[in-house]
This record gives C-alpha cells, structure tokens and sequence, in this order.
C-alpha cells in the first residue's frame, strides 16, 4: 500500500503553474527593474504590471532579490557554458565568450545597470553569486586547478586569481566603455597565463 506523504498531498492541490503567469511575472520585473532600478521595484508593483495577486509572485520567488536574478536569468537567456576539453586556454575562452556577447547584446546596458546595483545592494549580490556566479566560479577554479594538476600550468599558479581574472576583464571593459572586441578573451587568457 502506498502512502501519500503531506507534501505530495499538497503538491496534488490546487491548480498547477500557469506558464503564461510566469513569463509575465519575470518580464514585469525585467520591465521594472530597467525603468527603476532595484531599490525602485517592489512585488507589489511587479504584480501590478503583471496583473497578477502579490501572493501569486511570493509563492514563486520568496524575495525581491531572487525575483530579480530569475529574471535577469530568463530574460537575457543566461545559461551555464562550463567546457571542460583539458584545454586550459580553450577552456577559459569558451566561459568568457557568452558574457561578452551578452553584454554586445541588446541587454548590454541592463547587465551593466545589473552589475553597479549587486554593488549597493548585498541581497541581490548574495542571491546571483547563489543561482548563477557561484557554479561558473568553481567551474572555472576547477579548470585552472586542473590544468595545474596536469603540468600545464606552473605548480605556483595563483588559481583563484586565474579564474577571477578574465570575467573581471571583461567586466571592466563593459563598466568603463572600453571595446568589447572578438579577440578580448584570447587577449585576456594571453596576458593572465604564461606564455607556451
């Protein structure tokens, strides 16, 4: 005989997820958050533009901050590229080469306005480094750690700053206007490991 724990039974109640509800949920906050920035946004005033109940927002996102990182996750596509080819060089380009497009993209401007507000604001620092920087970050120490292992690189390498170095790179060039370039991520990779 099967049992049905509390939790299934309250998963089986009720109506399921809308979809379409939380597409307009997350471009609500997309829409919020350009026109006003993350201390400017409120549920109350996503659920407004989604023409949605606050409750129906805070049973999907128990904070304004993890609102806001899905949104930035699913508006501008982000996903994870973690290769892993036993190409150090390779390896690293490869991770830097979809930031660089997002931020040449039609988005560019709301992820460097996304960047500046993680600065002021711890939550929304804590809740992307938890959904989103967090595994690129090991991926990446991991990468360079390998590479170590291997004898590709010194055995002195410096790898936590080895895998900060190139997104911080890249993140430089888009806060401060400089060019986005093709070749940043080779430029990059060049001058933070040794030459081979």
């Amino acid at each position: 005989m099967t049992t049905i724990e509390p939790a299934d039974v309250r998963r089986q109640a009720g109506r399921p997820r809308d979809p379409a509800c939380d597409e307009a949920i997350l471009r609500a906050t997309l829409d919020a958050f350009a026109a006003n920035g993350y201390t400017g946004l409120s549920i109350e005033g996503v659920a407004a533009r989604a023409g949605v109940a606050k409750a129906t927002v805070y049973r999907r996102f128990p904070t304004k901050a993890d609102l806001v990182v899905e949104a930035i996750k699913a508006g501008l596509q982000i996903e994870d590229v973690l290769p892993d080819t036993g190409d150090v060089r390779a390896d690293l380009v490869g991770m830097m080469r979809p930031l660089l497009r997002h931020l040449r993209g039609k988005h560019g401007q709301l992820l460097i306005t996304f960047a500046a507000e993680r600065v002021r604001n711890p939550d929304l620092a804590e809740a992307f480094d938890r959904s989103v920087v967090g595994r690129k970050r090991e991926h990446m120490r991991h990468v360079v750690q390998s590479a170590v292992d291997r004898g590709d690189l010194p055995a002195d390498a410096d790898v936590d700053l080895i895998a900060e170095a190139g997104p911080a790179y890249v993140w430089h060039h888009a806060l401060y206007g400089l060019p986005l370039d093709d070749d940043l991520p080779e430029r990059i990779v060049g001058m933070i490991l040794p030459p081979r």
